[in-house]
């Protein structure tokens, strides 16, 4: 009898459930395990045809399986199969009341939680990583949280010897010209951005655009609270953003670094077709510094006086939907130097982007569906497949609790309540980077620094490339 893997939310609509982005995971659970999907549209015939999904059986509801499993217990004197593995793949706001329900009805010794990002709904962040998690690793438990940026290939390769060794676009040969990223240090800012459905872009594509995806986002109430977590797409996107720079910060060996958020700004689309349910922002900016401990002491009037030196950078955080890009990476603003590191979209891969005084260099990689596919070694190794790992199930707990956290401070300086949250975003029309400037002046508070002319030039570099590369998947 073969060992059971439960997936939550197993059935969905094919052009916007993220179940999708599983395919070949499950495929290749599905030779080990007995794969059975829980999920409210089991009830559904059309559902069953959506996707090729080998489960062995469907159910509506937790509590439908469970009587099925109690039932199995009863009647057999042999012990019904294990449960090896959850897959929790439903909105946000339902992730920890899943594993509540499970771990209170079955024995979860050695039970691998696989949980979606965002991981926990804002208002449960603390009592999951601080109180649920600790507690059902005591009684045997695993978990391994899921967010692509954490195992994009182009964060891991920045920290090798050459990082654009096998680079597809060079120009002026400058390889022997470029300084490492040791030789660099640390940035003097860091600019983290979680951006896609544009409202504008080249004519490829053009399905993705903000006002053909409406009528699917609708349909995922992102924008609902109750559903997508206590936020709207901010918090959807923004956890790609601070998840690269957690991991991105981790491989450059300062995981004890203080991030503080100093500025929040929270805005919302003002569009007919759109449903927003109070408190529920369209985009996320944020502005904000990174310290860390200098090798030796420092008092903590010298950092204030020195802002840019090795001891800190500033930081500029973007993430939502409908702007006026499409990426989700990290930009590293040296003094002449910029490295951009894209962790990969549906339809662009993960690229390192390099330019300075001699010119810019791109290497990219091979992976696609968002890099989805970079965890499954984890998963399955995890599983006691033979393979190798990226991130350990410990390594994706410790990098996921501090990223959740962050972003769950940013919403707090929102409001504790929704009615809070609701008069403190701002309505817009057109959510463009420029405005926050010119609000804040106007308004005659802290001024941020969230983008500098220079800077805007590389955003503006980026897109350019950007656009090339999706012309490039659409050609090939």
């Amino acid at each position: 009898m073969k060992d059971v893997v439960l997936v939550f939310g197993g059935l969905g609509h094919p052009k916007s459930s993220v179940v999708a982005l599983y395919h070949d995971l499950l495929h290749a659970l599905s030779t080990q395990y007995a794969l059975v999907a829980i999920d409210p549209a089991a009830s559904d015939l059309a559902a069953h045809s959506q996707f090729d999904f080998p489960y062995v059986a469907r159910y509506s509801s937790l509590e439908q399986y469970l009587t099925h499993y109690s039932k199995r217990l009863d009647t057999t004197n042999k012990n019904v199969a294990r449960i090896a593995a959850a897959l929790i793949l439903t909105p946000v706001g339902s992730h920890l009341s899943i594993i509540k329900h499970l771990s209170a009805s079955v024995n979860v010794d050695q039970l691998l939680f696989v949980v979606e990002k965002p991981s926990f709904a804002l208002s449960e962040v603390d009592e999951g990583f601080s109180q649920v998690i600790p507690e059902l690793k005591h009684r045997g438990a695993r978990f391994y949280f899921i967010d692509t940026a954490l195992v994009s290939p182009s964060v891991q390769a920045l920290f090798t010897p050459d990082p654009f060794a096998q680079d597809l676009s060079v120009h002026d040969n400058l390889s022997d010209q470029m300084l490492s990223l040791d030789q660099l240090g640390m940035p003097e800012k860091i600019v983290a951005i979680a951006s896609d459905n544009p409202t504008e872009s080249i004519e490829v594509l053009k399905s993705y655009r903000f006002a053909n995806r409406v009528e699917l986002l609708n349909a995922r109430q992102l924008l609902c609270p109750l559903k997508s977590g206590g936020a709207g797409f901010g918090f959807d996107m923004g956890i790609h953003a601070i998840a690269g720079l957690v991991r991105y910060l981790q491989l450059a060996g300062m995981s004890d670094a203080d991030i503080n958020f100093d500025f929040v700004r929270a805005e919302s689309l003002e569009y007919s077709k759109l449903v927003r349910s109070q408190g529920a922002e369209t985009h996320l900016y944020a502005t904000g510094t990174i310290t860390w401990l200098p090798l030796q002491p420092v008092d903590k009037q010298y950092l204030k006086s020195q802002p840019h030196s090795v001891q800190c950078c500033r930081l500029s955080l973007e993430a939502g939907k409908a702007g006026d890009i499409w990426d989700r990476r990290l930009e590293l603003h040296f003094r002449d130097t910029v490295i951009a590191i894209g962790f990969g979209t549906l339809v662009h891969p993960p690229y390192l982007w390099r330019k300075d005084k001699n010119g810019t260099k791109l290497r990219t990689f091979d992976v696609r569906g968002a890099g989805y596919k970079m965890h499954f070694n984890d998963i399955l190794f995890a599983l006691g497949v033979d393979c190798s790992p990226i991130l350990t199930c410990e390594d994706s707990e410790t990098l996921m609790s501090k990223s959740m956290n962050l972003l769950s401070g940013l919403f707090v300086s929102l409001g504790d309540t929704q009615i809070e949250k609701e008069r403190n975003i701002f309505k817009t029309k057109q959510h463009v980077y420029q405005h926050i400037d010119e609000v804040c002046s106007s308004a005659s508070r802290h001024q941020p620094s969230f983008l500098t002319a220079k800077q805007i030039t590389i955003r503006d570099a980026l897109t350019l490339m950007l656009n090339d590369l999706a012309l490039k998947a659409v050609m090939t």
